[in-house]
């Protein structure tokens, strides 16, 4: 089996469960008898915890220089977790199961994406179709729950949530063994120093910040979009469509992603994401009509897709490759902890005072997240920010170059 095909069927398991879990895990929380604010403060709480739990783990990858066999433990964790929720009742149980769930679940998504991105790099796979299988997978996950929950009480939505980590097991141990370093895994006290240097780059953290901040911009969506549509008087089979609009648009920048990552760079893909998060959320917080939605949906290829790319392609080049799975386990602790974490709990409480109006705070998130890519693009030259002390000079100028990517 070929590594493209491997990694392709991996991604196709890993948001199996995504597609579940982010439109319908609120919807199962209010079956349980939880409020707007009980429900923002579980899904930012989880986000939390992520800040410690994501490098911890890319540090243990970074250190073993084996990511598949640290993503194969993440998972049976993961799977064996989930499982609590149909013991679960009351605020306090989901709120603790959630906790570790969304601890160690996470933590898979930036050793995966390290081992896409050193694949595109050293071997000339391309990312983009290697990772629309997620996408796919997430309208399958998305659509057929709310198919289910046409007929099914909330509850199918626990099980769903058990079958999709079962599945990303699968997948996990499909993927290819990595083959090791030629100088071998890197000592631990190098690597944390590493780690430190890369931290105290300004450039670096504010790339990963303003990354962060559009991505955050989805808090209300993914918290409360579903709520809303509902609320509004949407079916679940239409709501479960909405989302898979939002995905297709996704996978067909996807599959496109190496030319539209080679003719506009990083930095211009996390503009037009920031600029796009503006129109998304401002009219969405008007509560358009169903005919306004579709297209409106469409957008989520910029807001999500477009700062995805131009993210993994500033850390990939930014960032030597003994710190890969650590520099894209900081974004994702930034992106799915801290901020999007604070987004959430912001979100809950406007949800609840002013409803889709909620979404203002969306659409602030990207004013400022596209002033902060023209920071970025006067700020960075385009290279490594820090030497990897163990790469050969091939390597090194490999990594300044404009050849990395999607």
């Amino acid at each position: 089996m070929s590594l493209s095909l491997r990694l392709s069927i991996f991604y196709a398991s890993l948001c199996l469960f995504s597609g579940v879990q982010l439109p319908f895990f609120p919807v199962w929380l209010k079956s349980k008898g939880l409020g707007p604010q009980e429900i923002s403060f579980i899904i930012a709480a989880t986000m939390f915890l992520r800040i410690a739990a994501g490098p911890i783990f890319a540090f243990v990858a970074d250190r073993l220089d084996d990511r598949r066999r640290v993503v194969i433990s993440l998972a049976w964790a993961s799977l064996i977790t989930v499982c609590l929720y149909v013991f679960t009742s009351g605020f306090w149980q989901i709120f603790l199961v959630t906790l570790v769930l969304m601890s160690i679940w996470p933590s898979i998504s930036p050793l995966i994406e390290t081992i896409a991105m050193k694949a595109a790099r050293e071997q000339g796979i391309d990312y983009g179709r290697v990772r629309l299988w997620c996408s796919i997978t997430f309208i399958a996950g998305s659509s057929g729950t709310g198919w289910l929950l046409g007929f099914s009480p909330p509850s199918i939505i626990a099980f769903c949530l058990i079958g999709a980590i079962a599945v990303n097991l699968i997948g996990a141990y499909l993927l290819a063994p990595e083959v090791p370093s030629r100088k071998g895994p890197p000592r631990g006290a190098s690597l944390l120093k590493g780690t430190f240097d890369i931290i105290r780059q300004p450039v670096f953290m504010l790339g990963i910040t303003v990354a962060s901040v559009i991505q955050s911009s989805h808090a209300v969506y993914y918290a409360f979009g579903t709520l809303n549509w509902q609320r509004l008087g949407y079916s679940d089979t239409t709501i479960g469509v909405l989302w898979g609009v939002g995905i297709v648009a996704e996978i067909m920048l996807f599959a496109f992603s190496g030319r539209v990552i080679a003719r506009f760079g990083a930095m211009r893909l996390l503009s037009v994401g920031a600029a796009a998060a503006v129109f998304r959320w401002g009219v969405t917080a008007l509560s358009p009509p169903l005919w306004v939605l579709f297209p409106l949906q469409t957008l989520h290829a910029l807001t999500y897709c477009a700062a995805h790319l131009g993210a993994l392609h500033f850390i990939t080049i930014a960032t030597p490759r003994s710190l890969a799975a650590t520099g894209q386990s900081l974004y994702a602790s930034l992106s799915a902890g801290v901020i999007m974490g604070l987004m959430t709990l912001g979100a809950g409480a406007l949800y609840q005072a002013y409803g889709p109006h909620a979404y203002f705070l969306a659409a602030g998130a990207g004013v400022v997240a596209f002033f902060g890519t023209l920071m970025l693009s006067a700020r960075w030259s385009g290279g490594t920010l820090i030497d990897d002390e163990g790469e050969d000079d091939g390597h090194r100028s490999h990594s300044n170059g404009s050849g990395a990517g999607c």
